[in-house]
C-alpha cells in the first residue's frame, strides 16, 4: 500500500507544477482548500451563461492538450493576480470537468498529498437514469480514498440537487438521499469509473445507451450519437492511462477543438473493428481497475508494456 500511496503523491508529466512552487509551497496542504482553489480559477465550458457572464473564447485554453502549467500560465494572463485569490467567473479559464480534475490532483500531488483523476460517468446531471461523461478527483484522506468533484462549486451543486428534487418528488427514500448529496464525497453509486460501467454494460446489466454526453451534436463533428460502447470504450482507455498519470483530454475536447482520435486504435476503432483480442484486452484492464490498491503492479506493467494502451504522443501535443 505505501507504494500505491507514494506513486500518487508525485507528479507525472501532466501534473507536474514545478514552475509554480512558489504557489504550491503557500498552497494549504488541506484537500478543502485545494478543492476550493482549482474552483477558483476555472470555469466550466456548459456552466458559463448559467453565472450570467459572456463565454469569451480568448478564455478558454489555446493548446490542443492542457498540462497543469499551462491552465496556470493562461489564469495570470487573464488576471495577474494571486493565484490564491478565487477569480471572478468572467475572468476564468474556461476548460471542462477533466481539468478542474486533473488541476486539483496536481495541486495536492504538489503538497505530498496522494491523488489521482478518474474518468468515468456521473448520475448526477439530471438523476434520470443516465450517465454522463465526467471526470473527477480521488485522493487518500490518511485512512480511505476519497472521491470528489471539484467542478461542482456551491452554485452548481444547489442546481444539481434542485434536479434531483424535482425528479424525486414523493419518493422520501430518493429525497433524503439527493438532500444529502456532497461533491465533496461522492458516493460509489453518484460517480462509477469507466471500468465498472464497461463490466455492467458487458455482463448485460446496463443499456450501453445511457452512457454517453447529453448535449447536442454539431454537423462538423462526423457523429451521429455521443452515447454507447464505443463512448464506454474510450472512457475506460483515459481512466486507464490516468491511472498510470496520462490524464488526456475528454472525448468531446479533441472534437470541439477538430481533431480526431484515430491515432489511438483502441479509441477510435468502430465497436465491429475490434477482435476478440481487443476485447479481452479491455475486459482485462475494467477488471484491474476495480481494485487499484491489489492492482496497482499489473496495472503500471500492462500499460508499459502494451502500445494499445498507451496514449499517442499527438494525442499528448501542446
Amino acid at each position: 500500500m505505501n507504494e500505491v500511496l507514494l506513486y500518487y503523491s508525485l507528479p507525472g508529466d501532466i501534473t507536474s507544477l514545478n514552475k509554480y512552487k512558489e504557489f504550491t509551497e503557500c498552497l494549504p496542504a488541506d484537500p478543502g482548500a485545494i478543492y476550493q482553489a482549482a474552483q477558483g480559477l476555472l470555469i466550466h465550458d456548459r456552466w458559463v451563461g448559467q453565472y450570467g457572464v459572456e463565454y469569451i473564447k480568448a478564455h478558454e485554453y489555446t493548446q490542443k492538450f492542457a498540462y497543469m502549467e499551462d491552465l496556470l500560465d493562461k489564469a495570470l494572463e487573464l488576471e495577474h493576480s494571486n493565484l490564491l485569490i478565487p477569480r471572478h467567473p468572467s475572468n476564468r479559464v474556461i476548460a471542462c470537468c477533466r481539468e478542474f480534475a486533473t488541476l486539483m490532483c496536481a495541486l495536492l500531488r504538489a503538497k505530498g498529498i496522494p491523488a489521482r483523476s478518474r474518468c468515468g460517468f456521473a448520475v448526477y446531471f439530471g438523476w434520470d437514469g443516465q450517465y454522463e461523461d465526467h471526470w473527477i478527483c480521488e485522493y487518500w484522506d490518511g485512512e480511505r480514498w476519497v472521491m470528489s468533484d471539484p467542478q461542482l462549486d456551491p452554485f452548481q451543486q444547489s442546481i444539481v440537487i434542485g434536479w434531483g428534487m424535482d425528479r424525486a418528488r414523493g419518493n422520501n427514500q430518493s429525497l433524503q438521499r439527493i438532500n444529502t448529496f456532497t461533491p465533496r464525497n461522492l458516493k460509489a453509486d453518484e460517480f462509477i469509473t469507466a471500468g465498472q460501467a464497461w463490466i455492467l454494460c458487458r455482463e448485460g446489466a446496463a443499456d450501453p445507451k445511457n452512457f454517453g454526453i447529453g448535449c447536442p451534436i454539431r454537423p462538423e463533428w462526423g457523429i451521429d450519437s455521443l452515447h454507447g460502447s464505443w463512448f464506454i470504450r474510450g472512457q475506460l482507455l483515459r481512466d486507464f492511462a490516468a491511472l498510470n498519470k496520462v490524464e488526456t483530454v475528454p472525448y468531446l475536447v479533441r472534437i470541439g477543438k477538430g481533431l480526431d482520435w484515430k491515432a489511438w486504435r483502441l479509441v477510435g476503432a468502430k465497436d465491429e473493428e475490434l477482435t476478440e483480442e481487443d476485447l479481452y484486452l479491455l475486459d482485462t484492464i475494467a477488471k484491474l481497475t476495480l481494485k487499484v490498491e491489489a492492482n496497482y503492479q499489473e496495472i503500471t506493467r500492462v500499460y508499459a508494456e502494451n502500445k494499445d494502451l498507451n496514449v499517442p504522443v499527438q494525442i499528448l501535443v501542446r
